[in-house]
């Protein structure tokens, strides 16, 4: 009987101490994410010291040579660009996953409207706010789907992507569109003591967006929105504006990228857009902007930029297999969501 008690006793222990552990592990991940909202900015910028310092120390110090920094602020400036605008939807509480297509159909617009070897067009520097109205009208048509038809912001976004794509692939044919000197070609790839003008654009964009979250009623209504929706309706917010006016502010910067990379490649082609969402939605998460929404900002989703753009960077240096390196990356994303994500909106804490 006394061995039956204690072959009992030690079960009942075992099995208590298998169902702690994923407590433990649920507090260790809560505790975190306290300390990286209570430090704010701070967590970020820990952690792209701390690429810093590995990938300093290996690669014997040419990652923090001036060159190199120059390489990683020039690659970082689009990526920044796009989660700048992305992180603003994110932080109601949705998501947008039409930067692809966005981009891609206002690439070969600009090929098809600037001066280039395929036709006789060229609008000049008209191209930049005609770049902007059809960027901005595709978040448009995003912002009506999702609020007036009430279609999940995954779905309507996800489905304008592939539209958009299809017809910048329609559009162009497929082909490749060369441009002939463009008349900001100069400015976007040219530098201002060293420091690429790309990464003066984009820090431009971070501090007016930055400001407007911080200092106007728009900024407010979007945190609002973002921490409880229907709180935010009863409190007189207008929800469904606030909603457009965001994917269409979104769809702007998705367009301005457009422009910047077909300039800087000096030719247009469909399949620009590819392979720039990721990264764009691995920036928000690792700067700290919550998928759940009402948490981040602007400078959040830049720095995050910053980080993985940087982290990219030094695996290349240190020639990691380029499998390997999307492996690490999704690694970081799962990571930084689970670091950043609000529980209980989801329902796993009550």
């Amino acid at each position: 009987m006394e061995k039956e008690s204690a072959d009992t006793m030690q079960k009942e222990v075992t099995v208590k101490s298998q169902g702690d552990a994923p407590n433990r592990l649920a507090s260790s991940i809560k505790t975190l994410q306290q300390w990286l909202r209570a430090s704010g900015i701070s967590g970020q910028l820990l952690c792209l010291l701390l690429v810093a310092v590995v990938f300093t120390a290996g690669t014997q110090g040419k990652f923090l040579s001036w060159a190199n920094i120059q390489v990683i602020l020039n690659l970082a400036a689009i990526p920044a660009i796009i989660a700048i605008g992305l992180h603003q939807v994110v932080v109601l509480g949705g998501i947008d996953l039409s930067a692809e297509g966005v981009v891609a159909l206002c690439v070969v617009v600009v090929g098809l409207l600037a001066h280039n070897q395929f036709n006789s067009n060229n609008v000049g520097i008209w191209i930049v706010p005609i770049t902007l109205a059809l960027g901005g009208t595709a978040g448009l048509v995003n912002g009506l789907l999702n609020t007036k038809l009430k279609i999940p912001s995954f779905i309507t976004t996800l489905g304008m992507s592939w539209v958009l794509w299809g017809l910048a692939v329609f559009v162009s044919k497929g082909q490749t569109i060369p441009l002939v000197d463009n008349p900001l070609s100069g400015l976007i790839n040219g530098s201002v003591l060293g420091i690429p003008n790309l990464a003066l654009v984009a820090l431009a964009l971070l501090i007016a967006v930055q400001l407007a979250q911080d200092r106007t009623r728009f900024g407010r209504y979007l945190y609002a929105i973002g921490g409880d929706e229907v709180l935010s309706g009863q409190a007189g917010v207008k929800v469904d504006r606030t909603k457009i006016i965001v994917f269409t502010i979104a769809g702007m910067f998705y367009g301005l990228s457009a422009l910047f990379l077909a300039v800087k490649l000096n030719s247009a082609q469909a399949i620009t857009g590819n392979n720039l969402l990721f990264p764009a939605i691995t920036a928000v998460a690792v700067g700290g902007v919550a998928l759940t929404g009402g948490i981040g900002g602007a400078k959040n989703a830049a720095l995050g930029a910053l980080i993985v753009t940087a982290l990219n960077d030094g695996l290349i240096l240190v020639d990691v297999n380029p499998y390997a390196q999307e492996a690490v990356n999704g690694v970081v994303l799962v990571i930084a969501v689970a670091l950043t994500i609000d529980r209980k909106k989801l329902g796993f804490i009550k």
